[in-house]
């Protein structure tokens, strides 16, 4: 068998997704995705993204990826890590041989740009899963496991109906107790654009204000609308945010100094409030964990995914 691997070029497009739908089924994407989400990645590196034939046959590809352009923040302190956001082997190959293959190969590219570290599959601008499904994909797990990586952290992806929802009496009345406070929960305006980008630079992880930062830009050409974000105020400070895009509801934050009051379940409750006066019939969350879990629960979100987070220090 001869098994040649090779950096992607743009003729692979189709071979790309074919792959990419026959071996993640679940996270299978369109062409425009692959477009915005892959190709048009500011850090996308085609010599990190690598495709395996066999025999002359497609048998598998490894998207890497690492800071080559846009720094990643508390992401990437040091520039010192990598990931890898997606692999898949053809059900006509070997797993084993051709991702092992595949895996030893990007991490060699990835030592010889000086990274120390390789995770799976957390890239924050532009991971397709928080992980690797522990139940849907628990070959590739595998895959990964053998090859030296170290499951270091769970999350979970949640679903929840939203048609009938309403805000229960006893939240109204915790906002109120709020209220009294001095703590207020409203939708954002436009004139809280200054003072809500400290409040993210200073709590937030930077991918979030990243995140946010691009909501506001597409604010401004109408492609997002102010409805969409809620703030906890005190004394005029901005002290947490929630925001939600189609039914996606994240992210949301309060800051440390105020957890524990019940602040974001009533800023949770009012978003998805609104989600529903916008017509959404369901929410989901793509990332959260057994803590925060227990507060969805609350509004009838149920566990529908449950990701293993993977590194692995690069010698």
């Amino acid at each position: 068998m001869f098994i040649e691997i090779f950096p992607y070029t743009d003729s692979q497009r189709a071979e790309i997704l074919s792959l990419w739908a026959e071996s993640l089924p679940l996270d299978a994407i369109t062409a425009d995705i692959f477009e915005s989400r892959v190709l048009l990645d500011e850090n996308f590196d085609p010599q990190t993204f690598l495709l395996a034939h066999e025999n002359g046959n497609p048998a598998g590809f490894v998207l890497g990826i690492h800071a080559k352009r846009m720094a990643l923040g508390d992401a990437d302190p040091e520039g010192t890590r990598s990931w890898i956001t997606a692999l898949a082997v053809s059900k006509q190959a070997n797993m084993q041989k051709i991702g092992s293959r595949l895996i030893s190969e990007v991490e060699q590219r990835f030592k010889a740009l000086g990274k120390k570290e390789c995770l799976v599959s957390s890239y924050p601008p532009g991971y397709f899963t928080p992980g690797i499904d522990k139940k849907a994909y628990a070959p590739l797990l595998k895959l990964f496991t053998d090859s030296g990586y170290v499951a270091f952290h769970e999350v979970i992806s949640m679903d929840a109906p939203i048609v009938t929802f309403t805000v229960s009496r006893e939240i109204r009345e915790k906002e109120d107790q709020l209220k009294s406070q001095g703590i207020f929960i409203r939708m954002y305006m436009r004139t809280d654009l200054v003072k809500f980008l400290a409040f993210l630079e200073q709590f937030m992880p930077s991918d979030w204000v990243r995140i946010e930062r691009r909501n506001l830009k597409k604010l401004t050409e109408g492609g997002f609308h102010a409805e969409q974000i809620f703030v906890v105020v005190k004394d005029d400070d901005i002290i947490g945010y929630c925001q939600f895009e189609g039914a996606h509801f994240g992210p949301f934050g309060v800051s440390d100094k105020f957890q524990g009051q019940g602040i974001g379940t009533v800023l949770l409750a009012r978003t998805l409030e609104r989600m529903r006066q916008e017509g959404h019939h369901n929410a989901w969350v793509m990332w959260t964990d057994d803590i925060a879990a227990k507060v969805y629960q609350k509004f009838g979100f149920k566990e529908t995914r449950r990701f293993s987070i993977l590194k692995k220090e690069l010698q």
